[in-house]
């Protein structure tokens, strides 16, 4: 019974209840019949009345057999009515009572968080969110502690608790925004700093480019990166940037040419670079040059086997060249390494296509378009 009375004020919290839904409050004439007016009420969202049968219920006996349960579901419908200060309050009684009651183990701590005192919370936290068992409290453990380390400046804290928080709830959007905050606020801090103790080094001009190509000022970029190579001209990277950004925004039709010399630079820098390799592979294929593409694919795929689009590109230049059967061996690898790429199944669809295996080019169609939807198109 204790248990299922925490369980359903549990449920009705995760639910996110957060006003009146039609309840309908009777006349109880017992303490035990107070609790249950009061955990009704919780369920049906009008949290006031069930602080208030709760509340009653233990002010009437408080020596109720089942006290502790009472305290934890008060606490429960404090906290969902933002009444932080008297949820820390009865689920410290709780505790009292019984130790051992996991939801007020879970919610104090997350209480004392959100009433403002880290301090108090964060040891709490810590080991709840490392031990309880229930993945939705869990979750809150996470984004209360991870908001206190902040709070805190342990940045080391709070960077593993984000962590973890990723892996377990990899597409929450509270879990993203927080880590989105953490990390942007973490990245303009060093990188002021970098900025401000070396204003004129190569890292700086590197960052400064980064700004300057997000804001789409290519050209500044590139003036920004070679500013860094004329500083620091075996700096690694930076002649694959000003050959991507040439390839992407350049208007003369003939710049791919020094892109590609600016990826020879940039493999001379460093020589296992397979997304040099890769880029040059496409610079080529793009421009009809077929066979340097597919030499360099294959470089890329020595560097990195596992680099889809040095299979996808490898595989569209040997179709090109009317080698059907070696571009499907080059690119079906990656449809094990890579099964939610789209232009993976648009490839091999194509392939398996030309090669007259039509049960195979449906299954890849099909693939492709569950990925990208009907109307998508590959790249």
């Amino acid at each position: 019974m204790r248990l299922r009375l925490l369980k359903l004020a549990g449920l009705a919290l995760y639910l996110g209840l957060a006003a009146p839904t039609g309840f309908h409050a009777q006349s109880p004439s017992t303490p035990q019949e107070e609790v249950q007016q009061g955990l009704s009420a919780f369920q049906h969202g009008d949290f006031a009345a069930a602080e208030r049968y709760l509340s009653e219920a233990l002010k009437a006996n408080p020596n109720l057999s089942n006290a502790a349960e009472v305290q934890a579901n008060l606490g429960l419908a404090y906290y969902a009515d933002h009444q932080y200060p008297q949820a820390v309050d009865a689920f410290q009684s709780a505790l009292k009572r019984d130790p051992t009651l996991e939801i007020a183990k879970g919610f104090l701590p997350v209480s004392q968080a959100a009433a403002g005192d880290c301090t108090q919370a964060m040891p709490g936290l810590e080991r709840e969110f490392a031990a309880n068992s229930d993945v939705k409290l869990r979750r809150v453990l996470g984004l209360s502690l991870e908001r206190c380390a902040i709070e805190g400046g342990d940045e080391t804290k709070a960077d593993e608790a984000t962590q973890k928080l990723l892996a377990a709830f990899p597409d929450d959007p509270d879990v993203l925004f927080t880590a989105g905050q953490l990390y942007g606020r973490l990245s303009s801090e060093v990188n002021l700093k970098l900025m401000k103790v070396a204003p004129n080094s190569p890292r700086t001009y590197q960052l400064m480019a980064s700004v300057s190509a997000a804001e789409g000022n290519w050209k500044g970029a590139i003036d920004a990166y070679r500013k860094a190579l004329r500083l620091e001209p075996n700096l690694q990277g930076a002649h694959l940037q000003i050959a991507v950004l040439t390839l992407m925004h350049s208007p003369d039709p003939n710049a791919w040419h020094q892109a590609v010399a600016e990826l020879n630079e940039e493999l001379k820098i460093d020589p296992a670079s397979a997304e040099a390799e890769y880029e040059i592979g496409e610079a080529y294929r793009k421009h009809d040059q077929l066979e340097p593409a597919v030499a360099a694919f294959r470089k890329a795929l020595d560097r990195d086997p596992n680099a889809v689009p040095a299979r996808l590109g490898l595989a569209k230049a040997l179709r090109q060249l009317g080698r059907k059967p070696e571009a499907l061996a080059a690119l079906q690898p990656a449809r094990e390494s890579a099964p939610d790429d789209p232009d993976v199944h648009f490839v091999l669809a194509q392939l398996y296509r030309d090669l007259g295996q039509a049960a195979e080019a449906q299954k890849e169609m099909a693939a492709f378009q569950r990925l990208r939807g009907p109307q998508g198109k590959s790249q």
